[in-house]
């Protein structure tokens, strides 16, 4: 196991922003990983970071980062077994060099396995984490170590896995440790092509080569995307500090020159869902994770 003494935070998350926690904990099997559950005081659960914002200035909550929790098994009669801290690219790539067909569909979601799951990430509201996971391996709150439940016994919702009504991590939190997915054979070239369709699209329309979180806001249930409600409320370019909502695609808030404030993120996401409703009525949800800092809740 690693541990990193007050680690800046803004290192860890892609939004590029954030304070320093009490500390950082890697733990390198699931035996550490349930130990550290046991004995830290409300712990955050990180994963890839690509959906968390931590607030500015000292975190007082230790924060447990999976990536150390990296084993990966494809095998050639379409199981698939991955640890938390896999990158979902990783296990796409594996799984369509392997001639095994359904993950080229998330093709360009950044990311690990664990945060993907937690948030049951996806390319649209029907290519979903969701739809290829058959077991997951999990630390229940009340056992404190790992059990295996089935895929139909999650409450699965939209950009949410629906275990946990809490904070990531901390009392009362589910943890996933692993999945396991069952995937069916597809033409190898075919499925490359597909993969790479969907990477060219995010290139085109998404500012990939900025610091961001992703879409910032959930898809409403029915009517236009988040992205075009904004873009038609004529917030694209608003600024906040070093926070600015993008020219290129309007769901997501970039921190382009690393100058951005977890402050700056909070205030802009406030006034574009503030702008939003009062322009055409739809209440905005967040889809990215601000990690609150308990010692002042």
């Amino acid at each position: 196991m690693t541990i990193t003494r007050k680690p800046n935070l803004s290192k860890f998350t892609s939004m590029g922003v954030g304070g320093r926690p009490r500390d950082l904990h890697e733990p390198e099997s699931f035996g550490e990983l349930c130990e550290l559950l046991a004995v830290l005081d409300d712990p955050f659960i990180l994963g890839g970071g690509c959906n968390t914002i931590f607030p500015d200035g000292d975190f007082s909550r230790p924060v447990i980062r999976t990536k150390r929790l990296g084993k990966l098994h494809v095998e050639e009669d379409g199981r698939v077994y991955a640890e938390a801290g896999v990158r979902i690219d990783r296990i796409i790539r594996q799984t369509v060099t392997a001639g095994l067909r359904g993950l080229e569909q998330l093709a360009g979601i950044p990311g690990t396995v664990g945060g993907g799951t937690a948030m049951n990430a996806g390319n649209g509201p029907d290519a979903c984490f969701s739809n290829y996971i058959k077991k997951l391996h999990v630390i229940s709150p009340e056992e404190g170590s790992v059990e295996t439940i089935d895929s139909k016994e999650v409450p699965w919702r939209y950009r949410n896995w629906g275990m946990n009504d809490t904070d990531a991590g901390g009392s009362g939190s589910w943890v996933v440790v692993a999945v396991e997915m069952e995937l069916q054979p597809g033409d190898v070239s075919e499925l490359r092509a597909e993969m790479k369709r969907y990477l060219r699209r995010k290139a085109d329309n998404q500012p990939l080569n900025e610091a961001s979180s992703g879409c910032m806001f959930k898809n409403p249930g029915a009517g236009p995307s988040a992205g075009k409600l904004i873009e038609g409320c004529g917030l694209k370019g608003l600024r906040e500090g070093g926070a600015a909502v993008s020219g290129l695609h309007a769901n997501f808030i970039v921190n382009g020159e690393r100058q951005a404030s977890s402050e700056d993120v909070k205030r802009l996401m406030d006034r574009v869902i503030e702008q939003v409703y009062e322009q055409t009525g739809c209440q905005l949800e967040p889809e990215v994770v601000f990690a609150r800092d308990l010692a002042f809740v």
